[in-house]
């Protein structure tokens, strides 16, 4: 199982970057929400950005942009390439 974002604990793994999938929405939403929150000190860093959805915006744009960093096969971060 997963833990949730802002609660892994580091260490050593297999990383590799990988085409982010429909499949792997969620998990990069938490991510993503976790990561800025936590950085601009949001009070509550999971619920940063409120409803706006710009995962999975970005990644409809066009998913052959989308990447997945992943540790020991689980999603660990993103990014979007734009031209």
């Amino acid at each position: 199982m997963t833990p949730p974002a802002g609660e892994r604990k580091s260490g050593t793994g297999t990383v590799s970057v990988r085409t982010l999938g429909e499949a792997d929405l969620d998990r990069a939403d938490e991510i993503f929400r976790v990561a800025f929150g936590t950085f601009l000190g949001a009070p509550e860093p999971k619920a940063f950005f409120g409803t706006a959805d710009y995962v999975r915006t970005r990644w409809a744009a066009d998913p052959r942009a989308a990447f997945a960093a992943t540790v020991e096969g689980e999603v660990a971060g993103s990014n979007f390439a734009v031209n």
